[in-house]
């Protein structure tokens, strides 16, 4: 009986604790591959001019609030933020004093808000906020201190101050509404704001 030889081109198993640098070069690259698809699924939700969350991000987190509002009753409420007069300050500035503008806004308006809230530029000129723990009274008191912040911080554009001005719609969310009605209803009560303002 002859001993068996070993096959063309196997390779011994490795010792213990020795490492294959080709397992381990697969190991980075799939670490690389996951930190990148990471990071764009995070870009996917976020505002390209003003570093804050977009529409898509705000709706997911509105959704996951929804739904913790209706499981356990927290209470959450939405803020809708809309410039004043942001057509006339490209029309006079141009787009990239306007860019400023909504840069300028964002800051003041995320800096003024507690980690747990979510804050969002969700369109345009128009910025919206989640409060956690939160009622009607007490989100609307937030928005008029911020409306107040921004009134009192125009943004310095070469040699002029553009003034920030907002208009603002606040919303409890209910358990018994869907997403869309709770955006529209916020959405009817920063319009009727902004008409009492004009």
């Amino acid at each position: 009986m002859t001993a068996a030889r070993p096959l063309a081109g196997a390779v011994d198993p490795p010792s213990p604790g020795a490492t294959d640098p080709t397992v381990e070069a697969l190991r980075r690259e799939l670490a690389a591959a996951k930190a990148r698809i990471g990071e764009l699924e995070e870009l996917a939700h976020v505002d390209e001019l003003t570093g804050v969350l977009n529409r898509r991000g705000f709706l997911r987190e509105l959704r996951r609030a929804a739904s913790y509002t209706q499981r356990y009753g927290v209470p959450v409420s939405l803020a809708l933020f809309d410039l004043d007069a942001f057509k006339p300050i490209n029309d006079r500035h141009g787009h990239p004093a306007g860019d400023a503008v909504l840069v300028h806004a964002a800051g003041i308006l995320a800096a003024n808000l507690r980690a747990s809230d979510v804050f969002a530029r969700i369109g345009g000129d128009e910025f919206a906020m989640l409060l956690w723990h939160a009622d009607e009274e007490v989100i609307a008191g937030k928005a008029m201190a911020l409306q107040a912040q921004l009134a009192a911080s125009p943004l310095r554009w070469r040699s002029e101050e553009i003034a920030v001005r907002v208009s603002f719609g606040v919303f409890a969310l209910d358990p018994g509404l869907d997403i869309e009605a709770v955006l529209e209803a916020v959405d009817r009560r920063l319009y009727a704001a902004k008409a009492r303002r004009a």
